[in-house]
């Protein structure tokens, strides 16, 4: 073997490796990550959770015709819709009042009577904001039990924000807005939901 054969037969030294960027810091990206995911709560809900603690009582008023309204909202029986109506009103005023009174008489009822309705509404929690002297606002979360022609259903996780205002001493509610978005919530059982219009921002399942 020639010198030159005997070069051309020495492997070529193997390409050093790239070096390797140094690790995340776990508490770091833990630490993003959570401010993210606290970041787009805060803008969908826009509210904090008042446990009742201390000098809470107000807002444990709040709290309590909040629940008990959202309840009212997704609760009916086709046998009696005046009921449903009558109580969801004993809630009510301002703007809400009118379009809730308006779309009852334009349909509603019916809807209930034609499908055989039956709904019932369970709050799973509330959430108010700060409160001051004449209004607040508060989002309710809540588990729905319905039947009717189409069969069984139980709906689960639906989220309605309210605007509340005092009158009379009485909290009572102004606004309604479905922070639903149009995606469903979560559901088991069978045939089909109606979502039927109650305000131009609210349905009832």
């Amino acid at each position: 073997m020639t010198e030159d054969e005997a070069e051309a037969a020495i492997p070529a030294p193997a390409p050093a490796p790239e070096p390797t960027p140094p690790p995340r810091r776990a508490g770091f990206v833990l630490a993003v990550s959570l401010a993210v995911v606290l970041a787009l709560v805060s803008a969908v809900l826009a509210v904090i959770l008042i446990r009742g603690d201390g000098d809470s009582g107000d807002a444990d008023e709040l709290r309590r015709r909040a629940g008990q309204f959202a309840e009212a909202l997704v609760s009916y029986d086709h046998r009696d819709p005046e009921a449903h109506r009558d109580e969801v009103l004993s809630f009510a005023t301002g703007s809400f009042r009118e379009e809730y009174e308006d779309a009852f008489d334009q349909g509603l009822a019916d809807i209930i009577t034609e499908v055989e309705a039956v709904s019932q509404g369970f709050v799973k929690d509330v959430w108010v904001s700060e409160v001051d002297e004449e209004s607040a606002s508060a989002v309710v979360s809540v588990d729905v039990e319905h039947d009717g022609s189409a069969g069984p259903r139980t709906i689960y996780d639906l989220y309605f924000r309210l605007t509340l205002v005092r009158v009379g001493g009485e909290w009572k509610v102004d606004q309604v807005t479905d922070l639903n978005f149009g995606s469903g919530a979560g559901s088991t059982g069978t045939g089909v939901t109606t979502d039927t219009t109650a305000t131009s921002t609210t349905s009832i399942p």
